[in-house]
């Protein structure tokens, strides 16, 4: 089997990782050759490198790099909007079937080109059920997408922390309650304001608290004016992630708008409390008062009103974290790359 993968984007967020994982995973089987459509400057070309039978295309546009792959592919499989205007313009000049992977729970524009695409797609996979009903809502008004719709969740990558860094981190922050999140510094998406105005209240009460920020992006500034804090303390980009969370006291995690939220994934595997904003795909993975606390989308008062209710609660602390660890079976990177591996299989009996 020959899959070409499309990832366009520039960057590296949720759905480059996912389709990252996915790739070293379906490198595994000897009887996989793979290709990857990307840009020159593409971060997944770093991550996955020294992946065997995988071989890169260059591409930064739905136009190019056609002629490279030609017929090679069996099946192309999608990651990003543009990589899904790539593979349309694909299977029009070859005819390949093609598989996208929806991860945003937005609408589809109702566009010519949409059409095509959707109405041409051998199988549509949705991460998650609340992506499923906005492409239902949206785009599949125009084109019958249930007979050909699939739901597949994102996975986590099982990793294990270097003790070492974890003690470290612990002893910079020795005596101080952790709060931790991990997200683009983009606030429209992940909403660290509101996580922010919550952590003021919340250390009011509790002074020996710091709250430290993960990630990358334009809103850093605007998030260090908003805090005026040295508790909170925004680290940027870091390749150790998981260090972290195993450091970490409790998890934050306060998107305004999130297709499923796979590092709660990640939190979840290595026993961490989480609060999380009740929207979209979140509550897929975020049982309240199951696996975790969710709160009002957008809600400051009500993030600080849940912040101090797993704290101060021992007993559901270790219930939420027993619980998350006990549903991690369904999104494993195994689980996910055999749920694809069957799709793929599936497309091809039917071509």
């Amino acid at each position: 089997m020959i899959i070409c993968h499309v990832d366009l984007e520039k960057g590296f967020r949720g759905g480059e990782r996912q389709a990252s994982i996915l790739i070293k995973e379906l490198s595994k089987d000897s009887s996989i050759s793979q290709y990857l459509v990307c840009r020159a400057q593409s971060p997944l070309r770093e991550f996955l490198k020294d992946t065997p039978n995988l071989t890169f295309i260059t591409a930064k546009s739905p136009l190019q790099g056609h002629f490279k792959l030609l017929k090679k592919a069996d099946i192309l499989h999608c990651h990003d909007g543009r990589g899904a205007q790539w593979c349309g313009v694909h299977h029009l000049l070859f005819n390949t079937p093609f598989v996208i992977s929806r991860r945003v729970p937005k609408a589809v524009r109702n566009s010519l080109v949409n059409r095509y695409i959707y109405a041409k797609v051998s199988k549509l996979v949705p991460i998650s059920n609340c992506i499923s009903r906005a492409l239902f809502e949206s785009i599949g008004k125009a084109v019958d997408l249930k007979s050909k719709s699939t739901t597949i969740y994102d996975a986590f990558e099982k990793t294990e922390a270097d003790i070492q860094a974890v003690q470290q981190i612990k002893t910079q922050y020795q005596g101080k309650t952790i709060i931790g999140h991990i997200g683009a510094y983009v606030d429209r998406h992940k909403g660290q304001s509101v996580l922010i105005e919550a952590g003021k209240k919340f250390l009011e009460k509790h002074p020996d608290t710091v709250f430290l920020f993960l990630g990358a992006g334009d809103d850093l500034e605007s998030f260090k004016a908003q805090a005026k804090d040295e508790r909170f303390k925004f680290l940027g980009f870091k390749k150790n992630v998981v260090d972290y969370i195993e450091a970490f006291d409790l998890f934050a995690f306060p998107s305004r708008n999130e297709g499923l939220g796979s590092t709660l994934l990640d939190v979840m595997d290595h026993n961490i409390p989480i609060i999380a904003s009740n929207v979209d795909g979140i509550p897929e993975i975020v049982i309240h008062e199951k696996t975790g606390l969710l709160f009002e989308n957008g809600n400051a008062d009500d993030l600080y009103s849940k912040l101090e209710q797993m704290y101060q609660d021992k007993q559901l602390q270790q219930t939420c974290i027993n619980n998350a660890k006990a549903q991690l079976d369904n999104f494993t990177a195994e689980h996910m790359t055999q749920s694809y591996k069957a799709l793929y299989e599936e497309i091809l009996k039917g071509k």
